[in-house]
């Protein structure tokens, strides 16, 4: 009970004054912030809703370039969705500026900053105009995902809508794959034939390519894994989450998301605190992985005999040294200001090729677009990204690194407009990887929240 002191004047039918009632004051002052984080949390959620849908339209592209989408400006659904959050935020600078309190991220950004409007300057075209925007946007979309963790029914509904999501592609991409093919259905998958593995064939869900499913399927993971830490309810949910997810990455039969599964699995093995939750995580997800890698014919042998060669030693992929060798060509034109942004692909059809793809390695596919500059800047963002994991431990791993392989050895994490969406959101969970284990709905142990307020250490 309140006991508070009459003021001046006041008799017992005078009205109490809120202004007096600290906890009612606290309560009045903490609604305004909490609501925000409610809003936050339910944009991401539609945004994750939307990315998705199959609905994509070129709004323009390089003349004489046809259907190459490497040369194209795409919208889609979600972009609404990504004029709301960009207007909601910037109403609320503050989220943005909490994004760069350190000082090293505001050095490496800025250098990396100056770099694309040199390059943009130098090279101007409507993809590097359309990259920047997406690249600033995405700063709102992470801004969100943390605004949004600050709620615990904000970051549980949230956390929830991306695994759902993520499920429910999963889902799409296994039975995409039993078919043999998409079902062409509007606003659930693309038709067309799907990338053969042996006798299997890749799902993608309601994405143009199963690599791209892998990494909503490894976001989707990393949301699961802070549902099930933030979580005193049933877990279960959580964990068989997770085992979906999994299955749904082994039908997209990628290299690079075989590996970050890899680190997933040894981040949570090596978690020493939290071994009751992390421990069945990692039984999940090695399970989902077996059964949708045996389950849907023989992709993962088709892809290890393309690994390996004939005398059992390993094969460096000749696709991916080639991505190199050209990247570094445009390095060797252009090592001051780069091609341009957004420029990379167009740049190559000024030599004839077997194929114009990206670089597939965000590092080089920077220095030939900014300049070496712009290269040395992404290396640093990245280094930065590691000094994170480092500093939260195996839950922030757990989050980061299953995407660090598409960053390094595919392009659609940085290149696509769903990617980087994408991106921006496992950003905005690696940040909320960094909080303490919530509080509100409960402790296991009068000791939980001291060890809860301290970063998970790696054996």
């Amino acid at each position: 009970m309140n006991v508070v002191a009459p003021a001046p004047g006041a008799t017992l039918t005078t009205p109490a004054d809120p202004a007096l009632d600290e906890p009612g004051a606290v309560r009045a002052s903490e609604r305004p912030a909490d609501d925000d984080a409610r809003v936050a949390a339910s944009i991401i959620a539609l945004l994750m809703l939307t990315i998705p849908l199959a609905d994509a339209r070129v709004l323009w592209n390089v003349p004489g370039s046809g259907m190459d989408w490497n040369r194209s400006v795409i919208v889609a659904p979600f972009d609404l969705v990504l004029l709301v959050a960009v207007g909601w935020t910037l109403l609320r600078p503050r989220l943005l500026a909490d994004l760069f309190r350190s000082r090293a991220v505001k050095i490496v950004a800025g250098l990396y900053a100056a770099t694309f409007a040199v390059a943009l300057v130098t090279g101007f075209s409507w993809l590097g105009v359309n990259l920047g925007v997406r690249l600033g946007v995405g700063l709102c979309v992470i801004a969100l995902v943390a605004k949004g963790a600050e709620s615990a029914k904000g970051r549980q509904f949230m956390l929830g809508t991306i695994v759902v999501v993520g499920v429910l592609q999963a889902v799409l991409g296994m039975a995409q794959s039993a078919h043999g093919t998409a079902f062409g259905i509007d606003f659930v998958d693309y038709a067309g034939r799907l990338y053969p593995f042996g006798n299997s064939r890749a799902g993608r869900g309601g994405l143009g390519h199963p690599y791209h499913l892998a990494v909503l399927l490894a976001v989707a993971q990393g949301a699961a894994l802070l549902g099930l830490r933030h979580t005193r309810a049933a877990r279960w949910p959580w964990v068989a989450a997770l085992a979906v997810l999994g299955a749904g990455i082994a039908v997209t039969y990628t290299r690079a998301g075989a590996i970050g599964q890899v680190l997933l699995v040894i981040c949570l093995l090596l978690g020493r605190r939290d071994r009751r939750l992390m421990l069945p995580a990692a039984a999940a997800i090695v399970l989902g992985l077996a059964i949708g890698g045996v389950a849907f014919g023989d992709g993962w042998l088709a892809r290890s005999e393309v690994t390996l060669n004939a005398d059992g030693t390993q094969n460096v992929s000749s696709s991916r040294t080639e991505r190199l060798r050209e990247a570094q060509e445009l390095i060797e034109a252009h090592p001051a200001t780069g091609v341009g942004p957004g420029n990379y692909v167009d740049a190559l059809h000024a030599t004839k090729r077997v194929e114009y793809l990206p670089a597939h390695n965000l590092v080089a596919q920077e220095a030939a677009e900014l300049g070496i500059l712009g290269g040395v800047a992404a290396l640093g963002l990245l280094c930065l990204l590691g000094l994170r994991v480092l500093r939260g431990g195996a839950w922030t791993g757990a989050v980061v690194l299953p995407i660090v392989p598409f960053l390094l050895l595919d392009a659609y994490p940085y290149v696509f407009a769903t990617g980087i969406a994408l991106a921006a959101i496992w950003l905005g969970l690696a940040r909320v990887s960094l909080d303490p284990a919530a509080s509100s709905e409960g402790l296991d142990a009068p000791g939980d929240l001291d060890r809860a307020a301290q970063p998970e250490p790696v054996a």
